[in-house]
């Protein structure tokens, strides 16, 4: 039986990429998702099948004065506050949105404070989409920051705190139960579909069968074009920060440093404000590439090690680098060092003599490449969007 999906994830590729597959799975076995995210990614929602709604989300965007940058308490709390400011305001017309069109299931993104409430009112079951870290008594997000390098001090537990406590006054005010406090593990849902495999999971075996773990799919963005590997054969090096952290014009001049006029074919992406001087005829920028298309046909990639990217570049085989930008992609770095499937490094200490021998170590490390070769054939013989369907119609029978 046909049944309506209410989706709502925060508006950020390495949130809504991850779930475009399962969207697409669930269309094709002829369910309904309707689709919540910003604006821009609207599209990317509608060819995957869904029917988009678009929500205001305008996140402060902190000043970025040189490299590295320091992500701080206060950055991670003022974004958090802003999202929920956010959810606040668009709740009363997304709610009347679904009160026209009611959904059998609401799957929220971990990070979304509009998901669980939107379920609570509408009194229908919620289903956890984490594309990052799963988290339970075992790990959760507040040991990300600590591990990432964000001190667990007065100020973090001091801001958290407040913005519990405002998330709680929100949620009594719609009759709903209150959360514990910001970013402690709460009690789960029925289903949790986490986007990566349980052996990349720190504490991956601690998980009970409410969590399912998925891995990376690709769906339709594998077949994405846009991108063709040099016709003379060079190895290919892919250099990306992301979409979020990435105004890092000293970086990319280190890696014109590094790699200018070496073997390397270089493909860099810098995002939409950096300018940067002429670049060596061996290197290609722009602000964005697809992504999926170029790591089909690079060697390493030099990457911030979002959760997103680290498991695209896993998926297709491709061992990292790790250049951190925030603390979750720390511990994602972190994670893929310790399976031997790249290195990480300190931003605080690059170099571009750094950033050249340690590319082309991990590049011809036997090691790491029959390490990271295994792990990409085990990702991609998983259709993790058939898995992630299945596990909602069970849910809803």
């Amino acid at each position: 039986m046909s049944k309506h999906f209410a989706f709502t994830v925060v508006p950020g590729h390495g949130h809504v990429n991850p779930t475009l597959p399962l969207v697409e799975e669930l269309v094709a076995r002829g369910h309904r998702v309707t689709y919540i995210t910003g604006a821009d990614l609207l599209p990317a929602v509608l060819a995957a099948g869904a029917t988009p709604v678009a929500r205001p989300w305008a996140l402060p965007r902190p000043a970025q004065r040189g490299y590295p940058y320091a992500y701080s308490v206060e950055v991670l709390v003022a974004g958090l506050r802003a999202a929920q400011e956010q959810a606040e305001l668009v709740c009363p017309s997304i709610l009347a949105h679904f009160g026209q069109d009611r959904p059998d299931a609401v799957c929220f993104d971990s990070m979304d404070v509009l998901g669980p409430l939107l379920a609570g009112r509408l009194e229908v079951p919620t289903v956890a989409l984490m594309p990052s870290w799963a988290n339970n008594e075992h790990f959760d997000l507040r040991d990300m920051l600590v591990r990432g390098g964000m001190a667990d001090d007065e100020r973090l537990t001091g801001a958290l705190a407040e913005l519990a406590g405002t998330q709680a006054r929100f949620r009594a005010a719609n009759g709903l139960p209150t959360h514990t406090p910001a970013l402690r593990f709460e009690p789960p849902c029925a289903l949790h579909l986490v986007f990566m495999p349980r052996t990349f999971q720190i504490a991956g075996d601690t998980f009970d069968d409410r969590f399912r773990f998925l891995g990376p799919a690709l769906g339709s963005r594998a077949d994405a074009q846009g991108w063709q590997p040099p016709a003379d054969g060079s190895p290919v090096l892919f250099i990306s920060l992301g979409t979020a952290f990435n105004h890092r014009p000293d970086f990319y001049a280190q890696c014109i440093e590094a790699f200018g006029d070496s073997r390397w074919h270089v493909v860099m992406a810098v995002g939409e404000r950096v300018e940067l001087p002429p670049v060596p005829d061996n290197f290609e920028v722009a602000p964005y590439f697809p992504q999926p298309a170029v790591l089909a046909g690079t060697t390493v990639f030099l990457s911030h090690t979002g959760m997103n990217s680290t498991l695209e570049s896993l998926y297709y085989g491709v061992p990292l680098v790790s250049v951190p930008q925030m603390p979750e992609q720390v511990v994602n770095g972190g994670r893929a060092a310790e399976l031997g499937l790249g290195r990480r490094l300190d931003p605080s200490e690059i170099t571009a003599e750094l950033l050249r021998r340690t590319v082309d170590e991990v590049a011809f490390d036997p090691v790491i490449r029959a390490n990271v070769t295994e792990f990409g054939a085990h990702l991609r013989a998983v259709d993790g969007a058939a898995l992630g369907a299945d596990a909602l119609e069970e849910l809803l029978g």
